[in-house]
């Protein structure tokens, strides 16, 4: 059974506010389906959880079983691969959920990864920042999203006007 992957990443200031991001490929790379959201959060680990947990949500409903999620919030990425609870209560709760509903998956493996190599996924979370509400892609990514994934020197859809 192939790995999905399942970038994830969350962006956040001072206000509260912020944006998740969420960008799924298949084994090849192949970009699959993603999602970008506004959040209102206390900090940049909230916001890192509940883009994970977003993208959790999104593999669940698109019925994938075998799955790596991978985030550049080492923290995060620290408690979900531990059996420890996390310090801050707020972002113990997202943790615990997300631990809850990987469950579904016959494999799950949680992946830190540099904030380079997530540039997909910090790119949907800033489109988040800026969306009105939840944005969903199947298939055909937003075309801001198309260059980031063609300039990370994988597939996306060839039908996709620039």
């Amino acid at each position: 059974m192939d790995m999905i992957a399942i970038n994830c990443d969350g962006s956040w200031d001072i206000s509260g506010l912020g944006g998740k991001g969420v960008v799924i490929r298949n084994h090849l790379g192949s970009f699959m389906g993603g999602l970008a959201s506004l959040v209102r959060a206390s900090s940049v680990e909230a916001v890192e959880a509940l883009a994970i947990l977003a993208g959790v949500n999104l593999a669940v409903d698109m019925n994938m079983k075998a799955v790596q999620v991978q985030s550049d919030s080492q923290s995060v990425i620290s408690h979900l691969n531990s059996i420890a609870t996390c310090n801050n209560w707020r972002t113990n709760l997202i943790v615990e959920e997300i631990k809850w509903k990987s469950g579904y998956f016959d494999r799950v493996h949680w992946r830190w990864i540099p904030r380079e190599a997530n540039f997909a996924a910090h790119t949907a979370a800033q489109l988040g920042k800026q969306a009105l509400g939840l944005c969903i892609w199947s298939e055909t990514p937003p075309p801001s999203l198309t260059m980031v994934l063609r300039n990370d020197g994988l597939p996306c859809p060839h039908d996709v006007v620039i």
